[in-house]
């Protein structure tokens, strides 16, 4: 009797073990599904990259990316008058995957421009967290809280619309397309995983994606 008992207990031990651990896994997994959608990623996409992606697929991927060589780029700064945008080109090692040709863009368009009449949009100490091409044709940047921060200070309706179309411009010209067919539809811009909150904009609604809008360029540009 003592022994059945003694049995029953164990069981019951073990089976309230088990479900506290599959809760404690749930958790887990509903924490990082919802981090993974806050940075822009399809948690299925992730899944399905990973697993359908063999060793010699990935052998390809690198080798094509050291065969596609150069090409040149259109970056979009502000003009000389800070009233709308002008352009200069610049060079990226091209990739076969159109978000990290998006990835290489953004880079340099923080970098700033090298011609003295153009002027950069981007703080000096802005960092870029993540770039994420989702199968809907959305392209997610994600800044740093420093980027946040530093654009946080007194600035006009149209300093704020030339930070965000000269980004969008950029990201979205056909040129960083690649052979992967991925098309860039929309931009939607993200500050450490989330939506842009009050501080920054002030006078521009970046709560929705942009779509390209060349309105903004500097006119004679083609």
């Amino acid at each position: 009797m003592k022994a059945t008992r003694k049995t029953f207990i164990l069981r019951r031990f073990g089976l309230l073990v088990w479900a506290w651990a599959t809760l404690i896994l749930c958790v887990v997994l509903v924490l990082l599904v919802n981090q993974m959608l806050r940075e822009g990623r399809n948690p299925l996409s992730e899944i399905k990259g990973a697993t359908d992606m063999l060793p010699e697929d990935a052998a390809n991927i690198q080798n094509a990316s050291e065969s596609l060589g150069t090409r040149e780029i259109v970056l979009f700064f502000a003009g000389d008058t800070g009233r709308v945008l002008d352009s200069e080109t610049a060079v990226i090692e091209y990739s076969p995957r159109t978000v990290e040709n998006c990835r290489k863009a953004l880079q340099l368009l923080v970098a700033g421009p090298k011609q003295k009449h153009l002027f950069p949009l981007m703080p000096e100490d802005a960092q870029v967290r993540g770039v994420y091409l989702q199968s809907n044709g959305e392209l997610v940047v994600d800044f740093s809280t420093e980027t946040l921060l530093a654009l946080h200070r007194p600035r006009s309706a149209e300093m704020e619309a030339l930070m965000a179309f000269g980004v969008v411009n950029t990201l979205m010209q056909p040129d960083l397309q690649s052979e992967d067919s991925q098309q860039v539809k929309q931009v939607r811009f993200l500050f450490d995983g989330s939506a842009a909150q009050e501080i920054f904009p002030v006078h521009l609604d970046l709560s929705d994606p942009l779509v390209q809008d060349m309105r903004w360029v500097q006119a004679g540009y083609k």
